[in-house]
């Protein structure tokens, strides 16, 4: 499995060093519950909600030979990668693929971005994505 970050169309793009062995992607959606007289309780079904999933793993700062290709063993790079788009209020591209399929393809913010320099000076992080939908104003 291979995460992407891309960040304004490509002009600076993060592949994560290390995946975490679990990603769970939720999306929930916004149904209506209500009762009736004659039909008891019925469920309406809504939209569906902006899809979340969290990633924790940890950002390199030594060359490790299980490191995925095309990805850096430079750790304060993704932190400073996270912490200058977030700064801008940017929308960054997540593109998660497993050999070559794509999984997820979808604009986000990055909700909450945690991390901690360890022991061996390698950077544990915390990431929690939500799904951007862009806002078409028809002007």
């Amino acid at each position: 499995m291979e995460i992407i970050f891309s960040a304004n169309n490509n002009e600076e793009f993060k592949v994560l060093p290390i995946v975490p062995n679990d990603i769970e992607i939720a999306q929930a959606q916004s149904n209506t519950e209500f009762t009736t007289v004659n039909a008891g309780t019925l469920n309406l079904i809504g939209d569906l909600g902006l899809r979340s999933l969290s990633i924790a793993s940890i950002f390199p700062t030594h060359k490790y030979n299980f490191l995925k290709k095309g990805s850096s063993s430079d750790g304060w790079s993704y932190v400073d990668f996270f912490s200058k788009w977030r700064d801008k209020r940017v929308p960054i591209r997540l593109v998660i693929t497993d050999n070559g399929k794509e999984i997820l393809n979808i604009p986000c913010t990055v909700d909450n971005f945690t991390y901690t320099v360890r022991e061996n000076n390698d950077i544990g992080y915390s990431l929690e994505i939500k799904e951007y939908r862009f806002v078409d104003l028809g002007i």
